[in-house]
């Protein structure tokens, strides 16, 4: 049963990037901006203080215009770090996008000489980077789990973001596979009953 739903991700997995590697630059920031523009309106973001956000790099949803209009609505930003030894991410504080430099997989990321992160409230938000949704919150990531592990002990308004393509029915699915809350796309806003 495991080895059938691994198999269905990953055939997905090389499908979905595929698509979106098709993607042009002028079409990835003209989408990216539409879904920043969204979540910057959300009065959930507006209320929170603390917020994670990954690094976007190649086709994925562009975060750092995002990033930058954060630190400038005084929020405090904590951005991932992975360590592929223990398979482990958490997120640490950044007040610009110069505090970031080349860490695993190629991705941007912080010191861990910051403040970690350490979820304190229900309205704390963290922004999730997915191949693809389905339409109860499940994501479709690269496969290596680091944000299920971080999520699974997050309280506080997992949002995905998207391209609106990417966002499918429903996902083959693990027991320890997070939803998140609400997935906000280049065409609309879906309140997800998958998360907790």
């Amino acid at each position: 049963m495991h080895i059938d739903i691994k198999i269905q991700k990953d055939i997905l997995r090389k499908d979905i990037l595929q698509r979106r590697n098709k993607l042009n630059k002028s079409e990835i920031e003209l989408k990216s901006q539409l879904i920043l523009n969204r979540l910057i309106d959300l009065d959930k973001l507006k209320n929170s203080k603390k917020i994670c956000v990954y690094v976007s790099k190649d086709s994925e949803v562009g975060t750092f215009s995002l990033i930058n209009r954060l630190i400038n609505m005084d929020k405090s930003l904590y951005a991932p770090k992975c360590d592929i030894k223990s398979n482990y991410m958490a997120f640490y504080k950044i007040n610009s996008l110069s505090d970031l430099s080349i860490g695993a997989f190629s991705v941007l990321e912080p010191s861990d000489k910051t403040d970690k992160y350490v979820c304190s409230n229900k309205s704390d938000i963290c922004i999730v980077p997915a191949l693809c949704f389905d339409k109860q919150g499940f994501r479709l990531g690269y496969g290596k789990g680091y944000y299920d592990r971080f999520l699974k002990d997050f309280n506080g308004i997992k949002t995905g973001i998207c391209y609106d393509e990417f966002v499918v029915e429903a996902l083959p699915k693990f027991d320890t596979d997070i939803a998140v809350d609400l997935i906000i796309t280049d065409v609309e806003k879906y309140l997800c009953k998958g998360g907790k």
